[in-house]
Order: C-alpha cells, then sequence, then structure tokens
C-alpha cells in the first residue's frame, strides 16, 4: 500500500473540473501566442497545473489545495503514473521561470508546451465522459 499523499485535498465537483480545464486550455492557448520563453513555459506550467486537477477532480472528487506542488504529483499519481510524471516534468521548470534571473531555452519551453498538452488531452477526454 503507498502512503497518502501529503498536502491538503479539497473536495471538487465535475462543475470544477470543467472550470479547472477551461482555465488549463486558456494558459495553453497564452503559452502558444507568446513569443517569450519564460512567459510560454509559465503558461504551459499552469496549463499542466489545471489540467491536472480536473483529472483529479474526475477520478477522485477532490483535488490538491497544497501549496507544495509534489503533492498534486503524488494525487495525480493516484490516478496515472505516467500523467504524474509529465506534471512532475513539467513543474521541475517552475522555479526557473518563475524565479531566475536566466531566460529558459526555447526547446524546454516547448517541452513545457507538449506535457501540457497531454494532460490536457487527458482532462478533455476525461471530463468528456462524465
Amino acid at each position: 500500500m503507498s502512503p497518502r499523499p501529503t498536502g491538503r485535498r479539497t473536495p471538487c465537483t465535475v462543475p470544477d473540473a470543467k472550470a479547472r480545464l477551461r482555465d488549463a486550455e486558456a494558459f495553453l492557448e497564452a503559452a502558444e501566442v507568446s513569443k517569450n520563453s519564460d512567459v510560454i513555459a509559465t503558461n504551459a506550467v499552469h496549463a499542466a497545473i489545471a489540467a491536472a486537477d480536473a483529472i483529479c477532480c474526475v477520478a477522485l472528487r477532490e483535488r490538491s489545495a497544497a501549496g507544495n506542488h509534489g503533492a498534486a504529483i503524488q494525487l495525480l499519481g493516484e490516478v496515472d503514473r505516467t500523467l504524474a510524471a509529465t506534471l512532475r516534468r513539467a513543474l521541475d521548470r517552475k522555479n526557473q521561470v518563475a524565479y531566475e534571473a536566466r531566460d529558459i531555452a526555447d526547446a524546454d519551453a516547448q517541452a513545457c508546451v507538449r506535457q501540457a498538452t497531454a494532460l490536457i488531452e487527458s482532462a478533455r477526454e476525461r471530463v468528456a465522459s462524465i
């Protein structure tokens, strides 16, 4: 038996899942129209987080409410380990793009977009199935 994720959880409903999916899509759209690699990556990371919330809302009827994104990764891992690994890869870039002076490489920003897209596609499928 695996340990329960650390961090606070909050209940969420199907409408909450749909709202988080809309947020994820809006963040991804903002990433796709930007020319700045930091802005692209930042929005893609936020898209990935929102998509993970939508997935967890559908599957578990709760989402992470912890300030620690590691808890969100663990919670998503209860639903799908591959998606949790995808979220982890996106979040690995969050500190660099949000808090460091050096810009993220274009290739890394595009990787964040791909990771967010994979999570959003899964969220869309799950939301459409309910």
